[in-house]
């Protein structure tokens, strides 16, 4: 099975924000331009950022372009896995060192376990696959359980036995 792999990128649609972060800032820079013009320069940043930092997931490892600092490379072999702080995807190496995945996010799981070849697991498709078929009960406090069709009438004919109960006494 060979893959092509798969490259990572921010959202494009965050172009949008620098466009609105622009016009406000050009409208707090109006009012002191030689005091306030080098606030421009973020949105310039972001840009940037936007456009050039990936990841890339192929048949070598992972290839992670940083815009501000040195550019990664890890083999399969040095990976240990993809973890998340926040909405942070980081790789962790085998000799502990995490780097930060550009343009990763919880919802490309799918997809990088497939760019992966399976390497990095798919747990939304698992959890998913799992819950398939499954019926969710809540109760009174807001608890909620996974069920089988089975386990779900046995639930509900014990309720209905103890409801029957609590009408007589």
């Amino acid at each position: 099975m060979t893959s092509v792999g798969r490259t990572f990128t921010p959202d494009r649609t965050h172009l949008l924000a620098v466009a609105l972060m622009t016009g406000i800032g050009l409208i707090a820079i109006s009012w002191a331009p030689l005091y306030l013009g080098w606030v421009l320069i973020f949105p310039v940043v972001f840009v940037l950022w936007v456009l050039k930092a990936h990841t890339r997931v192929d048949e070598s490892g992972v290839s992670i372009t940083y815009l501000f600092r040195k550019n990664e490379e890890i083999p399969w072999e040095e990976l240990k896995g993809v973890s998340f702080k926040g909405m942070k995807a980081l790789a962790t190496t085998k000799n502990g060192k995490q780097f930060p995945l550009p343009g990763v996010t919880f919802n490309s799981l799918p997809a990088l376990s497939e760019a992966s070849q399976g390497r990095i697991t798919d747990v939304i498709t698992e959890a998913a696959e799992a819950a398939d078929g499954m019926v969710e009960v809540t109760d009174t406090e807001g608890n909620s359980v996974l069920m089988t069709q089975e386990e779900y009438e046995a639930h509900v004919q014990e309720h209905a036995e103890t409801e029957a109960q609590a009408d007589k006494e």
